[in-house]
């Protein structure tokens, strides 16, 4: 039922039947609707977008917006409850498996996207304002005297390519018949001002925070998709026992440009994620929060910051 390369329409409707339902399926755009009706009063009909569960919107109907997905495969599925045993022989569960092309989106992005050979997604963290003042138990080759002892910030808003940041986080993936993903990592330089920033003030120190932390560890690899972990913790180089820059975050991504992110961070203080591959070179957004909340990490207190819980799924 996929839409073949020459097709040029705007809706497409099939019908589908499983032994326990009729599944009727409606496409606009890149809108997914599906209805279910049951043929049999006892089974449990589900409907799965690239093996993520759909809620009901009521009735039995299913939506699914693909937005900028290139495709999705859409799993239709009915379990016929003759026990409460899941492995009962009895137990009849019947699905169909089909995939779904964005017909929102012309076929020569559909053909440009999978052609990529490169992917490069980057994780940075800055600091908006200029500078922030230094919290008392930052100690080190400095006066710390408040309010006259600070550390310089990036002075900037979202931007994937400044060379102004504090953690620099770039996972390259090479699809095709010998598919890895390595890592670049950096760290921005750190400096202790005294004075009235940003009229009056000298540079008391600077160093640079170790990149050790900053790891990548590849689950899969395929031609066609890949799965990796990153994370990081890169603490103040002058505040020696106060928590970093971190989180712990996994990703599923697909030479098509469809991804999925999980995981945790720690919103301080700001983070952006983008990502772009050779055939279209413009960076495109994935990720854009956090806060100057710098309390998060103060020397001796500990984290009094919660992290951020993080799940989404896209296309970039």
């Amino acid at each position: 039922m996929t839409p073949t390369p020459n097709q040029s329409i705007a809706s497409i409707a099939e019908h589908f039947q499983v032994a326990q339902a009729d599944f009727g399926f409606q496409q606009t755009g890149s809108v997914i609707t599906i209805l279910v009706k049951d043929k049999d009063p006892t089974a449990i009909d589900s409907v799965l977008v690239d093996g993520v569960k759909l809620e009901s919107s009521g009735d039995k109907v299913f939506n699914y917006d693909m937005g900028q997905e290139i495709s999705v495969d859409v799993s239709l599925a009915s379990d016929s409850e003759h026990s409460d045993t899941a492995s009962d022989p009895l137990r009849h569960v019947t699905s169909h498996t089909f995939p779904v092309q964005n017909l929102s989106l012309p076929n020569s992005a559909v053909a440009q996207s999978s052609s990529a050979t490169r992917t490069r997604i980057r994780y940075q963290t800055y600091i908006g304002s200029d500078f922030v003042i230094a919290p008392p138990p930052c100690t080190g080759a400095f006066h710390n005297v408040t309010p006259f002892t600070y550390f310089t910030g990036n002075g900037r808003s979202w931007d994937a390519d400044s060379d102004s940041y504090k953690t620099r986080f770039d996972s390259i993936i090479t699809w095709g018949a010998d598919p890895n993903v390595k890592k670049e990592v950096s760290v921005g330089e750190s400096q202790v001002v005294f004075g009235v920033p940003p009229f009056d003030y000298v540079v008391e120190a600077r160093a640079t925070a170790s990149s050790q932390s900053m790891q990548l560890q590849t689950t899969v690899l395929s031609p066609e998709y890949v799965s990796f972990g990153i994370k990081q913790n890169v603490p103040n180089p002058f505040c020696i026992g106060a928590d970093g820059i971190n989180f712990d975050l996994h990703f599923y991504v697909r030479r098509d440009g469809v991804y999925t992110l999980s995981g945790n961070y720690l919103p301080v203080p700001y983070h952006e994620v983008y990502a772009r591959d050779n055939v279209d070179p413009s960076w495109r957004q994935i990720l854009r929060g956090g806060s100057e909340l710098f309390i998060c990490f103060t020397p001796l207190v500990g984290n009094v910051c919660d992290v951020n819980a993080l799940s989404q799924r896209s296309a970039f």
